[in-house]
């Protein structure tokens, strides 16, 4: 018997459909983990450099509160710092803790860098000093000066 030719077109479509189908779906399986992959690796990325721009500026601001503390009597810094996104709020702890508070795409995160020095602010209640008026994201200038006979280095908003 002799196969009818409708019906070999017609397998030969679908075979061709299925075919087509299948091409579909190797692409989209590999696009789409890739995808995924590219943009979770993007946000940690982001995460990173936010963070290593915190670590620096609280290095830098407990550095330079230092250098001004045994600077004595009089001395005084101002830091022009980029402050990245993601700063909610920063403050003093004990006179020793500089604390920044930092929502990322984890959450809520703090990194609290410690002084050999007394240092505070201008806005303190018990023993916690606010320094909510340099947080935030852009250029803040910060005036760092020592205080008190030299016992304790100011942290403020450069006005």
């Amino acid at each position: 018997m002799i196969p009818k030719k409708r019906n070999s077109i017609f397998n030969f479509k679908a075979q061709a459909a299925i075919e087509y189908l299948m091409i579909i779906a190797l692409t989209l399986g590999i696009i789409l983990p890739t995808t995924y992959l590219f943009f979770r690796y993007g946000s940690q990325s982001s995460d990173q450099i936010i963070d290593s721009q915190i670590i620096q500026v609280g290095r830098g601001i407990i550095d330079t509160a230092e250098t001004v503390y045994f600077s004595g009597e009089g001395s005084k810094i101002v830091l022009q710092l980029n402050m990245p996104e993601g700063i909610e709020d920063i403050n003093i702890i004990d006179n020793r803790e500089l604390v920044f508070n930092v929502t990322t795409s984890y959450g809520e995160i703090e990194s609290v860098f410690f002084s050999a020095t007394n240092i505070t602010s201008e806005f303190c209640t018990d023993n916690v000093c606010s320094l909510s008026s340099i947080a935030g994201k852009g250029l803040k200038g910060i005036k760092i000066e020592s205080f008190d006979n030299g016992n304790s280095v100011l942290i403020s908003k450069q006005t």
